[in-house]
């Protein structure tokens, strides 16, 4: 066919000049290939292409004349998640589509396991088939009561989200017998004339409502083993 391949096929060199040329010409999995996928171009190697892909090994066989007039390949397909699907070709890691406030992307992922199974690639096809990307990010939880968080500072890494959440409570409050108000709170502070005041009678507490911080840190593990399963 009049194609890309044809214009690479290399010439029948002289018995004298054969060992040069030989080594001039590239491997046909070193040949670029251009591939235009809707209104983009892409470009990458045929070893890149077949090494999974079904569907091209298939369009660079050779048996039919598949190019356009600058000799690349229109694929009809979405340029957005072709590049998904190149990416995946060019390094065998399967991707994971997750933020950290809106989760996973499940219909990212479902448009990809369509684009896997047209182009014939069955190992991401499966891995996105059995939601895999499930194994590949863990969330650690870790919750704390924070009485006093007006005074903090709260740091994370951006691997750790750091979640707020006011509640009220409900909390026994120290009564000094004399009415001081820095006793309040501390019966340490307290002396002898206090004690004095209050002679044989019960210490006192005043039943007080008091705002309490509830702080979950949630921590995102990435394994990128299952990616590279």
């Amino acid at each position: 066919m009049s194609s890309l391949r044809e214009n690479l096929s290399p010439t029948s060199p002289s018995a004298e000049g054969s060992s040069e040329v030989a080594l001039q010409q590239p491997r046909a999995t070193d040949v670029r290939i251009k591939l235009l996928v809707g209104e983009r171009l892409f470009t990458t190697t045929e070893q890149t292409l077949v090494a999974e892909s079904a569907y091209f090994t298939s369009l660079l066989s050779g048996r039919w004349a598949s190019t356009l007039d600058d000799g690349s390949y229109f694929i009809d397909s979405d340029p957005s998640l072709f590049e998904h699907i190149l990416r995946y070709l060019r390094h065998s890691v399967c991707p994971i589509f997750y933020d950290q406030v809106r989760g996973h992307d499940f219909g990212l992922y479902l448009a990809l396991q369509a684009e896997a199974s047209y182009f014939g690639i069955p190992r991401l096809h499966d891995w996105l088939k059995n939601k895999r990307y499930f194994e590949a990010i863990h969330l650690s939880y870790a919750i704390e009561m924070d009485e006093d968080y007006s005074s903090k500072n709260f740091t994370s890494n951006s691997g750790t989200a750091v979640e707020f959440y006011p509640t009220w409570d409900a909390q026994k409050v120290y009564v000094c017998p004399r009415g001081i108000p820095v006793h309040r709170g501390d019966p340490g502070r307290c002396g002898r004339q206090c004690k004095e005041e209050r002679g044989d009678d019960e210490i006192k507490y005043d039943d007080e409502t008091v705002l309490r911080m509830v702080v979950v840190r949630k921590q995102v593990v990435v394994r990128p083993e299952v990616c590279m399963d």
